[in-house]
């Protein structure tokens, strides 16, 4: 079996109807929650001096004597060992600033093998230095930043990176609390041998994308691949649809939902967006993706059955590391829309971060460490191997970059990112594209009704999030 290096990083783990949306989008696994919770953690007044008040950045170590720090990450699958060997570097150089510093990195598996291990080690005070996901609502609730992460906003690097993203992914009550490294989006991975063979070219439009189906299919090429077994990657294809049909129409549905606690899933362009994803999955995709394995699909993507896979901007990696048939790797923005300008903007989220726990008793080291990964030259380096969308402005080489990076002008945050804890939500569409039970005016009733029949779990975070957050969290 092909083991992609993102099958429980960038998913849901789905039950077969619905979501619970837990402590982040890529688990259902809560990390720790500190005993400081309270009804004055949904304050937005500044944090009170503590802990994780910024203390200037610090030049060296702040001992001369020995000073151990302990980093955790998830493993990264496929990319793992290309991973330890870009932090082996940086941890190189890092200890030829700071001779008396060892950094100890350990990869802690994935999906909730991960987040249980996190949550050990945060609650024992056994960590330093945490990867994390670039904040979301639930990352905010479940972490509480401003109460357990060492503010990292003086760091010199930090004005290093694009504010845009230092907005979305790293800020929370106008503090920086994690460096986010990297983001990832969902777009469509193209077969470019098979578009040109086919005089095909990326859609702007709905119409256009059918018409591409079905030139597809009179030649007998299965037009898409999805692997649907797991169910997890099907919550890619549904934040396309909803980014291109259902937001230009509300634009501030996300953020009503998360400030005011509002959401209407019956209305017209929700409607709309359940029926374009049903009536384009039954004409265009495998005929047998309910049934194919996730694992499996970007390796089968590589071996040129198929023109098209709509999944994550990190699946690029897995299908060049499956060595494709075909000369040419391509990707667009999905076009589920008739507004061309609609198909434009692409969901992303935020992804591999750095957080330091206050409770450290080497903070200025842990800051310094962090710092010195935000250096241009140590950043390049790093995001070179990793090839994930970078949050500072830079450039990357080789196919996958070059293929994605037209992609980045129009981003916005995606709504497998949106919820709050509690929120029940068959949010990847699952029972919509996977049985013929619902049509898409009786599977939004469905929605509507996981939504308010899991109010009682969730109310109590309506209020913590205001509409200024809301606009830098979910803007373009």
């Amino acid at each position: 079996m092909y083991a992609t290096r993102r099958r429980f990083l960038g998913s849901f783990v789905l039950g077969a109807a619905a979501v619970t949306v837990a402590a982040c989008s890529q688990s259902t696994v809560p990390p720790v929650a500190t005993s400081s919770t309270s009804t004055s953690s949904t304050s937005r007044t500044p944090a009170s001096a503590s802990a994780s008040t910024a203390a200037p950045v610090a030049t060296a170590a702040t001992s001369a004597g020995p000073v151990t720090i302990d980093v955790i990450a998830w493993n990264s699958g496929t990319s793992a060992e290309a991973f330890k060997n870009a932090m082996d570097g940086i941890n190189g150089k890092f200890k030829q600033k700071s001779p008396n510093v060892s950094v100890t990195f350990e990869m802690l598996g994935q999906g909730a093998t991960w987040t249980n291990a996190q949550k050990t080690r945060i609650a024992a005070q056994k960590v330093d230095v945490s990867a994390m996901y670039g904040f979301a609502p639930s990352d905010i609730i479940n972490f509480q930043p401003d109460k357990q992460f060492i503010d990292l906003s003086n760091l010199a690097s930090i004005k290093n990176f694009d504010q845009t993203n230092v907005n979305r992914f790293m800020s929370w009550k106008g503090k920086v609390w994690q460096m986010t490294l990297a983001y990832v989006g969902h777009i469509v991975w193209t077969n470019e041998d098979i578009f040109a063979k086919y005089n095909l070219k990326h859609p702007q439009t709905y119409a256009d994308f059918q018409k591409i189906g079905d030139t597809l299919k009179s030649s007998n090429i299965v037009p898409i691949i999805v692997g649907a077994k797991e169910q997890t990657s099907l919550n890619r294809f549904a934040s396309m649809v909803e980014m291109t049909v259902q937001r230009p129409k509300h634009p501030q549905f996300w953020a009503d939902l998360i400030t005011q606690g509002k959401a209407d899933f019956t209305t017209p362009e929700w409607v709309e967006t359940y029926k374009r994803a049903k009536e384009f999955s039954s004409k265009y995709f495998d005929p047998n993706f309910s049934g194919i394995s996730y694992p499996t699909t970007a390796g089968l993507f590589a071996s040129g059955k198929y023109a098209m896979m709509p999944d994550g901007s990190f699946a690029g990696g897995d299908i060049e590391a499956a060595k494709p048939t075909f000369q040419k790797l391509g990707a667009f923005t999905a076009a589920m829309a008739d507004d061309p300008a609609a198909n434009q903007v692409q969901p992303v989220y935020g992804d591999i971060s750095w957080a330091g726990l206050n409770f450290s008793k080497n903070v200025d080291t842990v800051r310094n460490w962090i710092d010195f990964f935000g250096q241009k030259d140590n950043y390049q380096t790093f995001m070179q191997v990793l090839q994930y969308y970078p949050t500072q402005l830079i450039d990357l080489t080789g196919p996958v970059p070059e293929a994605e990076a037209p992609l980045l002008k129009k981003t916005a945050v995606a709504m497998t990112r949106s919820t709050l804890p509690g929120m029940v939500l068959d949010i990847a569409f699952t029972e919509l594209l996977l049985s013929d039970k619902y049509t898409p005016e009786s599977y939004a009733q469905y929605v509507q009704k996981q939504f308010d029949d899991s109010k009682p779990q969730w109310q109590k975070y309506v209020g913590m999030f205001d509409q200024d957050w809301a606009k830098l969290y979910f803007g373009q």
